[in-house]
């Protein structure tokens, strides 16, 4: 699709400043764009580079400095940058291959299922008994829908996304390839000095919008449900353990990992690699920092850094002090020196030594 800067300005609701004639093919990154492309700098460290840039337009927030006049480049003036950009592309790429839709011949689809319109079930796909599929949900190669699954309006199962039975997706979920929803909580009990599985009969429910990535796993409940909340964004190697109640809109980034029967509140971000212990309690709006060890309940609206975390102004105070231990052992070392006796101080004599003298 072809659109002039005049036509993207008006679909983003900006600003334009220049030839709005210009012609637009593709929308691309500063680094990569070229003539018939259209960029973007959210800020002005990145204006430099625009300057050379041999873009033919650009979206820039409100308070960007104009280009010199011998260089005049259109732009978009808009409030947000990354997403004018991000509704550009998607814009441009509109005229890209129709969806395919349909169930593959190479497919299973239990004849128990019942299959929304507008789907689309790739080969290999499987629909087990019972199983519900929303309007316009594709399920690409590999993917397995477990028997009494509810899957939402227009969900995506990447190749090799596993739900195990009575998972429940709403609408617009994305499972990305290799994980797996509904696995076996990590649950036993050492009984006559064996660990006894405890059967884990409860389920995975994923509310609106949720993003899962790839080779994540999230484990289902013992008894009720782990519960996943709308609009919640999971990184890549995430393991979300059974029992676990994940609140709205959090951010899990990669290689977090949650023990069972933990909760959070909305808008919770972890970092990186965080640990949280079993059985806490992570406030609203907390934020973990990479590789923190959470061993404890944290109040809403904390930043929190470290094993064990705690607030990061406290955790960076000692991270200053671990900076400054060589030094202290240096010095510590001078001091006990000068506190050592000298070897040619005559030792006092011991009082019950003295009457042993002769006259």
């Amino acid at each position: 699709m072809v659109a002039t800067v005049e036509e993207l300005a008006a679909l983003v609701r900006g600003r334009l400043v220049g030839d709005g004639s210009v012609p637009i093919h593709s929308a691309r990154p500063v680094r990569e764009a070229g003539p018939g492309d259209i960029t973007f700098i959210e800020n002005e460290r990145w204006a430099k580079m625009l300057r050379t840039s041999p873009a033919s337009a650009a979206i820039v927030g409100p308070h960007f400095k104009r280009l010199s006049s011998d260089q005049p480049l259109p732009v978009i003036e808009v409030d947000d940058p990354i997403v004018a950009f991000l509704a550009v592309r998607t814009h441009l790429g509109a005229a890209q291959k129709p969806r395919w839709t349909g169930i593959h011949p190479q497919s299973f689809v239990s004849p128990s299922a019942l299959i929304g319109e507008n789907v689309a079930i790739y080969p290999f796909a499987y629909v087990g008994e019972d199983a519900v599929v929303g309007e316009g949900t594709t399920l690409h190669p590999g993917s397995v829908v477990g028997d009494r699954c509810r899957l939402g309006q227009g969900v995506v199962l990447h190749p090799n996304a596993v739900l195990y039975p009575d998972v429940t997706l709403g609408d617009r979920v994305e499972v990305h390839a290799g994980t797996v929803l509904g696995g076996d909580g990590f649950g036993y009990r050492l009984i006559d000095g064996r660990h006894v599985k405890i059967p884990q009969t409860g389920t995975v429910e994923v509310g609106n919008d949720v993003e899962i990535g790839a080779n994540c796993t999230v484990d289902r409940a013992t008894f009720e449900a782990t519960r996943i909340g709308e609009g919640t964004k999971i990184d890549n190697l995430v393991m979300v353990g059974h029992n676990n109640q994940i609140g709205r809109h959090n951010l899990l980034c990669g290689q977090v990992g949650i023990a069972g029967s933990s909760k959070t509140g909305d808008y919770v971000v972890m970092a990186g690699q965080a640990g949280i212990k079993d059985n806490i309690e992570i406030g609203e709006g907390v934020i973990v920092g990479a590789q923190a060890g959470v061993h404890r309940s944290v109040p809403a609206g904390q930043h929190i850094l470290g094993s064990p975390a705690i607030p990061v102004r406290e955790q960076r105070r000692v991270f200053q002090m671990i900076a400054r231990l060589p030094e202290m052992h240096r010095q510590i070392r001078e001091l006990a020196g000068r506190l050592t006796p000298r070897s040619n101080e005559t030792e006092p004599v011991p009082a019950g030594d003295r009457d042993s003298r002769p006259d």
